[in-house]
């Protein structure tokens, strides 16, 4: 079999054999896949780009990398997790302040339930984080609420004078609250169990009640730290100062200069971290201060 070809560029007309015919017809129909596969596979710079465009967003996350999505779920849990110890504790504290005995405090067992399941469905990824969102919001609710019952049944027992009313430096604005926060070293979630002020290095620091110094040293988180006892398991803590001023068993009365702002152990930049502490649990202490804005 011949094939002619007649062009109007050619002096004459073109035969091809059988043989090139062949190799002709076999070039066009291998161009044809070049062409079909790259537009069809995925490129160099996205594995499985081609595949993952026909999936829809969620399930496209969870195909890439559902480990990570698991780590991040994992993570959420992990934290409300440790929002229930902290609201446990704070129960435990309130029952002792309120001389309840552990007994008294039994738990009601939970209400029966049950009726016909009717169109049950499972939850989607959204309406799981919403729900997550929700129980988080109800449980730092239920926290602060908690935090100023103790806040009053500790100010109903303590005297006055060794209450930790007092500012601890006179600055009108704190940088960092007590509660949970992104923490500046690391970028993760971590409570921060104290108040950071703001204020220039040399910046005098005031006993917040009165007391007796139990420690006046220097730590590798909290740097130069002076640690005042005011009875009743209670305590105050002034952390990352530049100079101390006062010693070990010393006695020192509200309003009474006790060290100087800096910068020192774990810090990034001048301030004074301040904190109220309970047996060794931390509180909040805007609670107890009258001049936190």
């Amino acid at each position: 079999m011949n094939i002619i070809f007649v062009s109007n560029n050619m002096a004459k007309a073109k035969t091809l054999t059988l043989a090139q015919a062949v190799l002709l017809l076999v070039a066009i129909v291998a161009t044809a896949v070049v062409l079909t596969l790259t537009f069809i596979l995925p490129q160099a710079d996205g594995k499985h780009q081609g595949v993952k465009n026909l999936l829809p967003n969620p399930l496209n996350f969870s195909l890439h990398n559902p480990q990570e999505h698991l780590d991040a779920l994992a993570l959420q849990l992990g934290e409300l997790q440790a929002r229930v110890m902290r609201l446990d504790a704070l129960s435990d504290r309130l029952s002792k302040l309120a001389g309840v005995k552990e007994k008294d405090m039994a738990q009601e067992p939970a209400p029966g339930r049950g009726g016909p399941e009717v169109n049950a469905e499972g939850m989607t990824e959204a309406q799981l984080q919403q729900k997550i969102s929700e129980l988080t919001q109800e449980i730092e609710q239920r926290s602060d609420h908690l935090s100023m019952l103790e806040a009053l049944l500790l100010q109903q027992s303590m005297k006055k004078n060794t209450l930790p009313s007092n500012t601890p430096v006179n600055v009108g604005y704190n940088s960092s609250s007590y509660g949970w926060r992104i923490d500046p070293f690391t970028g993760r979630t971590a409570f921060h169990e104290g108040l950071d002020f703001t204020a220039e290095t040399g910046t005098p620091i005031y006993a917040s009640a009165d007391g007796i110094v139990v420690a006046a040293e220097h730590t590798p988180d909290y740097g130069k730290i002076v640690k005042i006892d005011h009875g009743s398991g209670l305590e105050t803590r002034y952390a990352h100062a530049s100079t101390l001023l006062v010693k070990v068993g010393e006695r020192v009365s509200k309003g009474q200069a006790i060290a100087q702002v800096g910068s020192t152990g774990r810090s990034t930049g001048a301030h004074l971290h301040f904190e109220v502490r309970l047996n060794g649990a931390a509180l909040d202490p805007r609670k107890y201060l009258r001049k936190v804005n």
